[in-house]
């Protein structure tokens, strides 16, 4: 049970060298939580992996499902981020760009934060590490 815990541990690490980015307060048209739109998807993996009778079948449907959630790469939604206390956020930006944002700060409406120091994980999704 640590070992997806302490491989996220790390991944925080890793994202310390990707490109810095910032984006503006004035920029920020609609803010959105995104922690719960995920759910149905986990709870799927999970009951077809309780479905599951040998542990053969377990590893080609892991396999199956990690490459194709790895190929999407739209959003980099780890559920382990929820117990290092980061919250995963739409934003909607003044340009009608819909960006994917984990931080620990609770956010309620847009233009009350600058986000000067994010790592950009992809062309619309970004980490703040404290």
């Amino acid at each position: 049970m640590l070992i997806p815990i302490v491989l996220t541990a790390i991944s925080f690490l890793i994202a310390r060298t990707l490109p810095t980015d910032s984006l503006n307060k004035a920029s920020v048209r609609e803010i959105e939580l995104a922690n719960n739109n995920f759910l149905p998807s986990y709870l799927g993996y999970f009951f077809v992996s309780l479905s599951v009778n040998n542990n053969s079948t377990l590893i080609v449907v892991f396999v199956i499902i990690y490459v194709f959630t790895f190929l999407s790469q739209t959003l980099y939604f780890n559920p382990i981020f929820l117990l290092f206390g980061y919250q995963f956020y739409f934003f909607k930006t003044n340009k009608n760009i819909k960006i994917f944002l984990i931080t620990k700060k609770l956010l309620k409406s847009p233009g009350d934060e600058d986000f000067n120091n994010l790592k950009r994980i992809n062309n619309y999704t970004f980490i703040e590490l404290n």
